[in-house]
């Protein structure tokens, strides 16, 4: 009997080895549990820090990843490796504490026995989220995952993984000829490595969803987007994705600002544009400066300047055009898209129906079209009178910034990749009961951005009680759904219709005290969908104000919000910062209206001119003059008088006394 006893625990011990062979060597990883649900304690195979490219050191500094080199003996992987260069306290949360460091390429695999040994469990490639300037693959609680997705018979195999975060990972120079983009590149190897390697960890490389929120959701979107990227990937999850207008210039003006900062180049020389020569003794001397001098002149740079560091770029490589042409133009290739939004998200736009802001809501309201109008789009004059008249009843203005940013955008992605005839699947998420259960974080109502990610991926969660345990296991439930079978209806009972252009269907997501849900809608989010389509055509003219080289709607309307609460609306500035923003947006905006009212008397005076001279041949009295002459000194008195409006105007609203938020250390 004790003969027996020991045979069976030892064929035990050897089911459940955690040592693995790669391509370059030989990992061993642990057994992890996940004891917190009232479901049950779900079991799984962990491996942590697993390198999948070289170290973006030295010389490889702000270059496209390297392919990953063989190692000798066994590499232990039962820990996080650190996290990418990052503001620490951003980057870990939920009482979890880990390191950053410039050696930060790690990927981090969640798998079981079942996986191990039948080889063919579907993948999760999550991509982590924070503004692409904080947050971690090597953040997120494991536990988490082992219970949502490869445990409860779900079966799947979930991979995290860091990319590379700020100026590491998005910099780049004015003139720049070298490599731009490198943190998607960061994204490109790591879904190479895990199609390469990821039977060893018992899934199937042509079962790969890729998983994001937020920023990492926009990245996704970027990726997919690429020809890079075709047939790597089977499924997309996009989850309250801000869609931007990215630009071909973003971030040149922050990297120059960091690289003034730490003395690689002139204050002086301004943001000219560098030669090829200038950019390479610049890199030169950045790869010379330590990752924390580099780090911190970003922090500085953020938070004591007007300048921001953000998107990635329109490089004509791995992002090859603006996302709204690549929409439009019917250049997405095939692949299953589960998108969707909360009711809440961000409100950025929320100031201009605040009570305290009534007597001057139709004047703030006007301001931000006309920003949007004269920033975005070929016919600003046209679109700020369609803006001010579709957003003027009522609250409806509160909608403008995420009717935007993120449902107008969610439906040009779920459209493109319908007409790929792709399987698309969109959700909206209503519910409301999360409580103490999710740190509330923005002024927004319930359910706003990253709200629903305590049921999924357990960012920002806060103390669960019974109720939300078994909203967690049907909200993943749905997502696995996804994952393993290409539908996410909740049950047989409840089916989930795919999206289409006609009725754009969705998935209304809440609970009653029953865990029932609405389920599906038709018609998602008309209000956004019939104004922005309509809005007009872009220009992308990349007209932007002197600290910014892109359009993001935070930093239009933070520095707003600053300016009229007399309090900084955010962590990263001052108020004295965002108050200078303020004033150059202000002053840039009125700059843009002068040179649109100049074009079109300029334009007008032509047509003028032409029709003169066609009426003097007719007459046969020689050639035109006369009040078409003095027009240049009439537009310079109006140039004159539109200058000192400009600085005069900005809604009329004294000065306060200011205090800001606890600044970055």
């Amino acid at each position: 009997m004790i003969l027996q006893y020991l045979y069976f625990a030892v064929l035990i011990h050897l089911s459940i080895s955690t040592r693995i062979q790669l391509s370059t060597g030989t990992i061993e990883g642990k057994i992890l549990n996940a004891t917190y649900s009232p479901f049950g304690n779900q079991t799984a195979t962990v491996f942590l820090g697993i390198p999948y490219v070289e170290p973006p050191i030295g010389e490889l500094r702000f270059r496209k990843p390297r392919l990953l080199k063989s190692w000798e003996g066994v590499l232990e992987t039962k820990d996080y490796k650190p996290a990418c260069m990052s503001y620490w306290r951003k980057t870990f949360k939920n009482g979890f504490v880990g390191e950053i460091s410039e050696d930060c390429l790690y990927a981090n695999v969640f798998t079981n026995q079942y996986c191990l040994q039948n080889k063919n469990c579907s993948v999760m490639i999550v991509v982590h989220g924070g503004r692409l300037v904080c947050e971690s693959g090597s953040a997120f609680k494991p536990e988490i995952f082992i219970n949502n997705f490869v445990g409860q018979d779900r079966n799947i195999v979930v991979v995290t993984f860091n990319y590379r975060l700020g100026v590491f990972g998005f910099g780049v120079f004015n003139g720049e000829t070298g490599d731009t983009n490198v943190a998607m590149y960061d994204m490109l190897e790591a879904v190479k490595w895990v199609r390469k390697e990821i039977d060893q960890f018992g899934g199937n490389k042509d079962r790969i969803t890729m998983a994001g929120h937020s920023a990492g959701a926009g990245l996704i979107v970027d990726f997919t987007s690429s020809t890079l990227s075709k047939g790597l990937l089977h499924q997309q999850i996009v989850m309250s994705a801000p869609l931007q207008d990215i630009s071909k210039s973003a971030n040149f003006k922050g990297m120059t600002i960091v690289a003034q900062n730490v003395g690689c180049i002139p204050k002086e020389y301004g943001f000219r544009k560098l030669s090829k020569t200038q950019i390479n003794k610049t890199y030169l001397c950045l790869q010379n400066k330590s990752a924390q001098d580099l780090l911190h002149a970003q922090l500085s740079m953020q938070q004591n300047s007007t300048f921001y560091f953000g998107s990635p770029r329109v490089d004509g490589d791995f992002i090859t055009d603006y996302p709204d042409n690549l929409f439009n133009f019917n250049t997405i290739y095939p692949i299953n898209t589960f998108i969707g939004t909360t009711t809440g998200e961000l409100r950025d736009s929320l100031y201009i129906t605040d009570p305290k802001n009534d007597r001057i809501k139709e004047q703030l309201l006007k301001n931000m079209c006309e920003h949007v109008g004269y920033e975005l789009f070929e016919k600003p004059e046209e679109f700020t009178k369609k803006c001010g008249n579709y957003y003027k009843n009522g609250t409806d203005a509160q909608f403008l910034s995420d009717d935007m940013e993120f449902y107008s955008g969610a439906i040009k992605v779920a459209n493109a990749h319908k007409r790929a005839n792709s399987k698309v699947f969109m959700y909206s998420y209503d519910y409301k009961g999360a409580g103490t259960a999710f740190h509330k974080y923005l002024e927004a109502p319930s359910p706003h951005h990253s709200e629903d990610l305590i049921y999924t991926f357990g960012t920002s969660r806060g103390p669960f009680v019974a109720k939300d345990y078994v909203i967690e296991r049907i909200y993943s439930g749905m997502l696995a759904n996804f994952i393993n079978f290409e539908d996410p209806s909740p049950s047989k009972t409840q089916q989930w219709r795919q999206y289409t252009q006609e009725k754009r269907e969705y998935f209304l997501i809440d609970f009653d005290k029953n865990f029932t849900m609405p389920g599906m809608k038709d018609h998602y989010y008309t209000r956004a969908l019939d104004f922005w389509s309509t809005a007009g055509k872009k220009s992308f003219s990349e007209r932007f104000s002197p600290s910014l080289d892109n359009f993001v709607m935070s930093i239009l309307t933070d520095p707003i919000v600053s300016h009229l609460k007399g309090v900084a609306s955010g962590p990263d500035k001052s108020i004295e910062q965002f108050e200078k923003v303020f004033n150059e947006r202000e002053s840039f905006l009125e700059e843009l209206k002068l040179r649109r009212k100049l074009k079109l008397e300029k334009k007008i005076g032509v047509q003028m001119r032409n029709s003169v001279v066609e009426f003097e041949k007719d007459a046969d009295q020689g050639t035109s003059g006369g009040v078409l002459n003095t027009l240049p000194i009439i537009l310079g008195v109006t140039v004159f008088g539109s200058i000192i409006y400009a600085s005069i105007s900005h809604f009329c609203i004294p000065n306060k006394s200011r205090t800001g938020y606890q600044l970055l250390e």
